[in-house]
């Protein structure tokens, strides 16, 4: 089963997870926002199935029984530079009983499913470590609107709507509008490619100043999260 959907909120994206594997299903993979589920195979399937398969299947699928047990998924958001560094991070959630299910070094978002019964349900010993996720992603956000803003300064000088004042000055081509008939048509025809490509590139400031402003948006929105959970504490 396959869902799309688009989160800014850790809390609510682990929610809705978990809310799909309570009725039945695991997660398998998460990319550009597509979720992919599998039906959690019964208890009683799994006894009967050989265990390398189980295994290769359903990672430690030996611990887990659907009438007692559900694999909660839990997020955490880091990003890595060094492999070895994501490997030893994944090496220590294994050993608290942490299967890692989707993320890669460079992802930030990753995500964590529960193999055993006895394991804890949160993957944080403590509150502030839990709300400091939101404060990596809130620095993961500046980092891009950092990024972006001498973009935007030295394309902004450059900024122009050269249709603002009369959508005719697009086309260079001399004489274009005192031509008629078939002259005007192949010679509108020519210049047209040309007048759209200077639509985009009057566009292109505005193009990164949206996106400027949306990092910079959401980089203000992760850090309200963060201070409105260490508040509670």
């Amino acid at each position: 089963m396959t869902k799309f959907r688009m989160f800014l909120n850790i809390d609510k994206e682990e929610a809705w997870i978990n809310k799909i594997i309570a009725q039945g299903y695991r997660l398998r993979n998460v990319s550009w926002g597509q979720y992919t589920f599998e039906k959690f195979p019964p208890a009683s399937n799994l006894e009967k199935e050989d265990y390398k398969t189980a295994q290769t299947n359903y990672p430690h699928a030996e611990n887990q029984n659907t009438k007692l047990f559900l694999p909660l998924v839990r997020m955490d958001f880091r990003i890595f530079s060094k492999k070895e560094d994501f490997n030893e991070y994944l090496t220590l959630f294994e050993d608290y009983g942490w299967h890692h299910v989707a993320g890669k070094k460079s992802d930030g978002n990753q995500y964590f499913e529960r193999m055993r019964p006895d394991c804890p349900q949160e993957i944080f010993s403590d509150s502030p470590s839990k709300a400091a996720r939101y404060r990596r992603i809130s620095n993961n956000w500046l980092m891009m609107f950092a990024l972006y803003l001498p973009l935007l300064v030295i394309y902004w000088n450059n900024f122009h709507f050269p249709f603002a004042s009369g959508w005719k000055e697009l086309f260079y081509t001399p004489g274009l509008w005192d031509m008629s008939g078939v002259a005007f048509l192949a010679a509108f025809l020519f210049e047209l490619p040309f007048a759209l490509g200077r639509i985009v590139g009057g566009i292109f400031p505005l193009m990164l100043f949206v996106i400027a402003i949306g990092y910079g948006y959401f980089s203000i929105k992760t850090l309200y999260w963060y201070r409105k959970e260490t508040s509670k504490h």
